[in-house]
């Protein structure tokens, strides 16, 4: 039981079981969260890119909307000066990740939890003049995977080797052939993280149940991306897109207008989640959020009637990229990957779940169908692509990432030479 406070937020509220990123690492992914718009359109694909000033986020739209905004972050790429601050009237990226430190602090729900409840009493104590939008970002369960006691041995309490999780980006016993016995001892020190993080999300829960707003508030869990565990001989993320980094966790609880216990199967996306909570929060979507390229692929859908019948929505695509050198379409049953080198794979995902075996030599009608809608879709992107607008990385923050391992492939590469004929590959280990 890794995550029994979201499962109970899930047994009270609708769980969605598909839910497509539209990327495989953090800046990109939670830009798309708050702005609807894919990579491409808002325009951060690296790490040393800012949201361009044209672009209308989330927390813009509430606090217009008379919201109080406060924000909680723990992560150096949640960092205001990358666009996250809009709209906030309190946004913190300064308590859990100090500006003049390379370091990242180890253990972080703790203080994450304390600043968003803190804030939540001041806003009681003010009286509650306005409603709330609180974004509370918690980055344990971000490696290294080093829970503190009892949770680092409490999925894998009679481990006896030498493996912790620890400079797990970087240590070189961690690698594709190591032990399984190590990596399943990885894997429970990954489950004691989110086990930890799931126990301070559930304070905050507390904390809005003995304000007496817990049913009255729109509660949502969800993440940015995955993780691998070698399923295609890598760890961590930010290496490709398969549905290991892709897929993330997608929780409403609101009694009033969401149904507990509820489940969709239906595929959606992380960039839908924004218009969802707008459309729960009775606030129109105003003109300037959200995409300027309605007819391209899909745009963001506010999924609440889906909360009805899977029927009340066409089937949504997915298309996801990383740092200009791959690309994917995915919808309920097959999923086509585009690699740098114009290589395709494509998968049948009822048949092939585990995205293991790429080269099929006759792709199914449909699959070559989504070929050539990923091809015209990355073609538009590459020919409209929106000025890169940069970002001056605060003090410690370089040598933060670096340490992370994202600097080192943080630009975007450069694309393939046009012409090149697309050809399949084998999809395996």
């Amino acid at each position: 039981e890794t995550s029994p406070v979201i499962d109970r937020l899930a047994d009270e509220g609708t769980l969605f079981e598909t839910v497509v990123s539209p990327t495989s690492w953090t800046l990109p992914a939670h830009l798309t969260l708050f702005t609807t718009l894919v990579p491409e359109e808002h325009g951060v694909v690296d790490g040393r890119q800012k949201l361009p000033p044209d672009r209308t986020t989330l927390a813009e739209v509430l606090r217009r909307a008379g919201y109080a905004t406060a924000g909680f972050v723990g992560g150096p790429f949640l960092r205001a000066y990358y666009g996250f601050g809009r709209g906030f009237d309190h946004y913190d990226d300064q308590t859990v990740i100090p500006p003049d430190s390379p370091n990242h602090q180890g253990i972080t729900s703790p203080i994450l939890a304390r600043l968003a409840l803190e804030w939540l009493a001041d806003w009681d104590a003010g009286g509650r003049a306005r409603p709330f939008f609180l974004f509370l970002h918690l980055w344990d369960v971000h490696y290294d995977y080093d829970p503190p006691p009892p949770y680092d041995a409490m999925f894998d309490p009679d481990y006896r080797g030498s493996i912790e999780g620890r400079n797990y980006a970087h240590d070189p016993r961690v690698h594709p052939g190591m032990h399984p016995r190590d990596l399943e001892h990885i894997v429970a020190l990954y489950d004691g993280e989110i086990r930890y993080t799931d126990e301070h999300l559930g304070s905050v829960r507390e904390g809005l149940e003995r304000l007496g707003v817990l049913d009255e508030t729109i509660v949502v869990v969800t993440s940015d991306h995955g993780e691998e565990f070698f399923e295609h001989g890598n760890k961590g993320h930010r290496h490709t897109l398969y549905d290991e980094s892709l897929l993330v966790p997608l929780v409403l609880r609101y009694p009033p207008r969401v149904p507990a216990g509820h489940r969709i199967r239906s595929q959606v996306r992380l960039m839908d989640v924004a218009p969802t909570l707008l459309s729960l929060a009775g606030i129109p979507v105003p003109a300037e959020f959200g995409t300027r390229q309605p007819d391209l692929g899909q745009p963001a859908r506010d999924l609440t009637p889906l909360l009805e019948s899977e029927q009340a929505l066409p089937p949504l695509v997915a298309f996801s990229e990383l740092v200009g050198k791959h690309f994917s379409i995915r919808t309920q049953r097959h999923k086509v990957v585009l690699k740098r080198n114009r290589k395709s794979e494509h998968y049948d995902l009822r048949e092939d779940p585990g995205e293991l075996d790429g080269a099929n030599p006759s792709p199914s009608e449909e699959e070559r169908a989504l070929l050539t809608r990923l091809v015209l879709w990355r073609d538009h992107w590459r020919e409209r692509a929106r000025p890169a607008e940069p970002v001056e990385l605060g003090p410690g923050d370089e040598q933060r990432l670096r340490a992370l391992g994202y600097l080192e492939e943080g630009a975007a590469l450069p694309t393939p030479p046009d012409g090149e004929p697309l050809s399949r590959s084998h999809g395996g280990r």
